[in-house]
């Protein structure tokens, strides 16, 4: 295989929109989850795929994205995703540029593993034949992760929300975008009127099930920058979470 680059336009839906009628922050992440599927998918290692074949299923452990500026539906977005160069022997990481006219919009990357859906423990990706040679050699200057503090301590815990049946996805556990509107919904609309989110970053430590109750935490680190989580009843943290605002 050879070092492959996925396009894409993309038609903004209004199901895809903010309460401003704009699409941002959560309508990128849907993007960028369907760009990485896509992608996976014209090589037969997509989920549905993956699952018939090896017993696997593909899990998101980190995303990092940053939007730029929000869109509405007057000119379509384009969309470049690629694998980023790294040792490929646990996670894959996919990057993401979304620009509109030739202006950025947002930009990220997100990393992922195989689970063994017997043994429910991460596997190798040598178990489906994925050995690194589709990354591609260009820039991301997205941040890397960083560290974010797993403790509860001096969190406030804001609402709770129990796990439905439209939080699951084909892996019988939470979907790793259903987090996002629990993270937003921590702010009160007042508070997105006058601000906009401007970097997310998303670490996915333990999955959730039908029926559990979370607790959606939130702590300020800073001027517009707050640490958010999302634990489980038994205490342990499912989500850990930086969210950065500037003024609208």
């Amino acid at each position: 295989m050879e070092p492959f680059l996925y396009r894409e336009e993309k038609t903004q839906e209004f199901r895809d929109a903010d309460a401003d009628g704009a699409v941002g922050m959560r309508g990128y992440l849907e993007y960028f989850q369907d760009a990485a599927a896509t992608y996976m998918h014209r090589f037969d290692w997509d989920n549905s795929t993956v699952h018939e074949r090896f017993g696997v299923a593909w899990v998101y452990t980190k995303y990092r994205m940053q939007c730029f500026e929000k869109t509405f539906y007057d000119h379509p977005l384009h969309m470049e995703c690629w694998i980023e160069p790294s040792r490929p022997s646990i996670a894959v990481r996919h990057a993401l540029e979304i620009t509109k006219c030739g202006q950025l919009m947002a930009r990220g990357r997100l990393e992922s593993c195989i689970v063994d859906l017997e043994k429910k423990r991460i596997s190798r990706l040598s178990a489906i034949g994925y050995d690194g040679s589709l990354a591609l050699e260009r820039e991301n200057p997205t941040p890397e992760y960083t560290h974010i503090e797993q403790s509860a301590e001096g969190m406030e815990e804001i609402y709770s929300h129990r796990v439905r049946y439209t939080d699951l996805d084909n892996n019988a556990h939470m979907n790793n975008l259903r987090y996002i509107p629990l993270l937003l919904d921590a702010y009160e609309p007042e508070f997105h009127e006058a601000h906009r989110l401007t970097d997310l970053e998303i670490h996915y430590r333990n999955q959730c099930l039908y029926g559990e109750k979370l607790s959606i935490l939130k702590c300020s680190e800073g001027v517009l920058t707050d640490r958010l989580q999302i634990r489980k009843e038994d205490g342990s943290p499912a989500v850990c979470a930086r969210l950065i605002f500037s003024g609208s």
